[in-house]
């Protein structure tokens, strides 16, 4: 096998993905969402797989999709720190 893959940017969406499969002297080979395997996946029930790596580290879609979960601030929270700001500076 001998040719290149021309595909998408990084991004988050999982469950999207568009790309080609190039080789010269034919068609190219689309890809799709039905071609790739996300990290942390396994395969079963193979006999035999080709595979590449399009995005490492950083740029796989896990990663770009997994962000720290925001802190939340109650109203009565709010109010608190409010009113303690106010006690302090008086």
């Amino acid at each position: 096998m001998n040719g290149t893959i021309k595909c998408e940017v990084p991004n988050n969406a999982i469950y999207k993905f568009e790309g080609q499969f190039l080789q010269q002297g034919s068609d190219a080979i689309p890809l799709g969402s039905d071609n790739i395997i996300l990290r942390g996946c396994s395969l079963r029930n193979t006999e035999y797989v080709y595979g590449i790596v399009v995005f490492s580290g950083h740029d796989t879609k896990i990663m770009m999709n997994s962000m720290a979960a925001k802190y939340k601030f109650s109203g009565l929270e709010k109010y608190t720190n409010y009113a303690i700001i106010v006690v302090l500076i008086t």
